[in-house]
């Protein structure tokens, strides 16, 4: 649920205590701290813990220039190594030599819908020269579309021109080399990823942060990362330009650099049943931790391993709750045991409407050590879920300062107003529970096929891995 959703949870439950209902009726903000209780598992999570994890790897496909605060950044060529491949910068320099210019043919794999592999060979013209900036030399290489665009943009290639050229970072017969093209490798990803996934296997966790690609004009490249645990493979798939609010605007990859994939040697089960989808925001952490599942050993991943943990369980509410209490009674607040409950309560309601998404939490540790599975009713962002849980809370407001005032501003009983009130909650929860049947069979299929031991099993006998 998104933080106002929560924020209004906790106002709701401060209302349900007369004294707290007074306080606010006189002016007094006190009751509040309920508000922010509910709100605190967010605020937590996302201004402490999200900067505070620990990061085993940092995958950043396409580094920001420092001074323009967008990709790609300009660099020396004596700054780039191997340790640079299939990251996306720009370099500035003089061409020193022409050393092809012709055409050829290139190679490259697609993936069909249903997720096969097809290789496919096409003719391309291309052009290879050397750069030269002052620090050192690199090879530049531009083909195919990617040479079509390199030519309009710059006409006829000279020895002696001066020129600015974006692309990735390649390595050759142990030589670095320019490719020249509008994103990086999605291949660097795949291959950090399932590196990531084979020593969490041999030493217990691997915690991987991906970078989000931004460029110029404030648009951001989207890329998605697919585990695929029965191929026991890592795919990564280079997307379109997007707009902060995620619209596509075009600027789609050629096939030959559009896939990357890496394949991964031990078993892995895939928890989360979507590919994940980096865009606009900062980029996602994922661990990947070292499990039993079905009596073997495996590697399973947890999408953002620094949230929904402690803070959003029902132990943190008990203690929110004490924590309040023991604050307000020595301050002399005359309704400290209200507001203590208020605030427990409000915490309570965050991590219950969390439980309506897809993530889960460990509710009550350190007596229960397991994630208890979202019950799916929608994503975290979904606009039915949340207008229906913020509908609701300020329907029970309203129910409350009308049942707690003397006479009553709406003369009707206290069952018919709140039936009255809520009817719009119905309606969306309602809409809510007929749409979570119809993801729970598409869910429950894919991870019959995300958490597919037996294919793993087949492919280490034929010799597939």
């Amino acid at each position: 649920m998104r933080g106002f959703t929560h924020y209004i949870s906790g106002l709701a439950a401060a209302t349900f205590f007369a004294a707290l209902v007074g306080d606010l009726r006189l002016g007094i903000l006190i009751p509040v701290i309920a508000a922010a209780s509910a709100y605190f598992p967010d605020f937590v999570d996302f201004k402490f813990g999200k900067f505070l994890a620990r990061r085993d790897y940092e995958i950043d496909p396409a580094p920001w220039d420092e001074k323009k605060h967008y990709a790609p950044k300009l660099v020396k060529i004596s700054e780039l190594s191997e340790k640079n491949r299939y990251q996306f910068f720009a370099v500035e320099g003089t061409v020193e030599e022409i050393l092809v210019r012709g055409s050829g043919k290139v190679t490259y794999k697609v993936l069909r819908e249903d997720g096969s592999e097809e290789t496919v060979t096409e003719s391309y013209n291309s052009i290879v020269f050397t750069l030269n900036d002052g620090t050192g030399k690199i090879t530049v290489e531009a083909f195919g579309d990617d040479y079509e665009f390199f030519e309009e943009e710059f006409g006829k290639i000279e020895e002696g021109r001066e020129m600015l050229v974006f692309g990735y970072v390649d390595v050759e017969d142990g030589n670095l080399k320019l490719v020249v093209s509008d994103a990086p490798h999605p291949q660097g990803i795949a291959d950090t990823i399932a590196r990531a996934i084979e020593e969490a296997y041999r030493e217990g966790e691997r915690i991987v942060k991906i970078h989000n690609i931004r460029l110029p004009g404030d648009v951001y490249r989207r890329f998605w990362v697919h585990l695929d645990p029965p191929r026991r493979e890592v795919r990564v798939e280079m997307g379109p330009i997007v707009t902060p609010g995620g619209v596509a605007i075009g600027g789609d990859v050629p096939e030959y650099r559009k896939y990357g994939i890496a394949k991964v040697s031990v078993p892995f089960i895939k928890t989360y049943p979507k590919p994940t989808r980096i865009d606009s925001f900062s980029g996602p952490e994922i661990a990947f931790r070292k499990a039993e599942f079905r009596g073997k050993t495996v590697v399973k991943d947890r999408f953002l391993p620094w949230h929904h943990g402690f803070s959003h369980s029902l132990t943190m509410g008990i203690i929110i709750g004490l924590v309040v209490f023991a604050l307000f009674k020595l301050i002399g607040y005359e309704h400290a045991t209200e507001l203590a409950l208020a605030s427990m309560i409000g915490q309570w309601l965050h991590v219950f409407e969390d439980q309506l998404g897809f993530m889960g939490s460990n509710l009550l540790p350190p007596i229960t050590k397991d994630v208890v599975p979202g019950f799916k009713l929608g994503e975290s962002g979904s606009g039915l879920t949340n207008f229906s849980t913020a509908w609701l809370m300020i329907a029970f407001m309203i129910w409350n300062f009308n049942r707690f005032t003397d006479p009553r501003p709406i003369p009707m009983s206290d069952a018919k107003l709140l039936l009255l009130l809520i009817w719009p909650s119905i309606i969306g929860f309602g809409i809510a529970i007929v749409r979570s049947f119809r993801l729970r069979k598409e869910i429950s299929e894919l991870m019959d096929y995300y958490t597919n031991l037996e294919a793993f099993e087949e492919m280490e006998e034929v010799g597939g891995i």
